[in-house]
């Protein structure tokens, strides 16, 4: 008769971590016990507590913050993969979720000459340039700024429900059919931290677009700032050769 195989200690460990947090013992962004008061409580060694903590990491529960700490990992609201143009409020209509827009505000500026060379419009010519905060379920997620040149939208624009897409097509029969984006992912940003109410241990992700017509005209700028523990961004990449 064959005795029942004898689980590694790190495996204990790891599955009992794992329920700690699928469970909601340990609740999502809470920061961890120190490495020391862990292998005292599961009655193993630090060495073997980090193989635990280490498959932890890879399988996504938790995040090391260098000099601060570990985290369980916050799950994301929304998942999306980048290779397909979406607009905000389809994102979030998509996931179940009800799209809301806040702190909705429109100026009417020179552009600056980086916004121009996006634009492909002068510097001082006249853009409309709105922000505003898009929410979920009323939980602040991305914070918009969009910016559209005054011979697109005309003179007396003054803003747009939900979808900006949306509004393009409807009132200026304009389709936006690509966008050429940048992705970066910044570190601080007190403003961007404040409007989204986000946690001390969160990160922003950066997607700044340029949008173009069919017939590859610019027609708006935008920088979306994500609330990086909100959301869940993939892409399919495909083999050429």
């Amino acid at each position: 008769m064959l005795l029942p195989e004898k689980k590694p200690l790190y495996e204990l460990a790891l599955k009992k971590m794992e329920e700690l947090i699928k469970t909601g013992q340990w609740k999502e962004g809470s920061k961890l016990p120190s490495e020391s008061q862990l292998a005292k409580q599961f009655g193993i060694s630090r060495a073997t507590l980090r193989e635990a903590m280490r498959i932890l990491e890879e399988e996504g529960l938790i995040v090391k913050q260098q000099g601060v700490g570990t985290f369980v990992r916050r799950k994301p609201l929304i998942k999306s993969g980048l290779e397909e143009l979406f607009s905000v409020t389809a994102l979030i209509e998509r996931q179940g979720m009800v799209p809301g827009t806040k702190d909705f505000t429109v100026y009417k500026l020179p552009a600056t000459e980086n916004e121009a060379k996006h634009l492909r419009i002068k510097p001082g010519d006249i853009i409309y340039k709105v922000e505003r905060i898009r929410t979920a379920d009323n939980v602040p997620v991305v914070y918009c700024i969009d910016r559209l040149p005054e011979n697109i939208v005309g003179e007396s624009f003054t803003g747009f429900e939900q979808s900006i897409f949306a509004y393009l097509e409807a009132e200026h029969s304009i389709r936006i059919t690509y966008a050429i984006s940048h992705i970066r992912v910044i570190k601080h940003d007190p403003v961007v931290e404040k409007k989204l109410m986000m946690d001390k241990n969160d990160s922003i992700l950066l997607l700044e677009q340029v949008h173009y017509d069919e017939n590859n005209t610019p027609i708006l700028f935008s920088s979306n700032y994500f609330n990086a523990s909100k959301f869940d961004f993939y892409i399919v990449r495909k083999r050429t050769l």
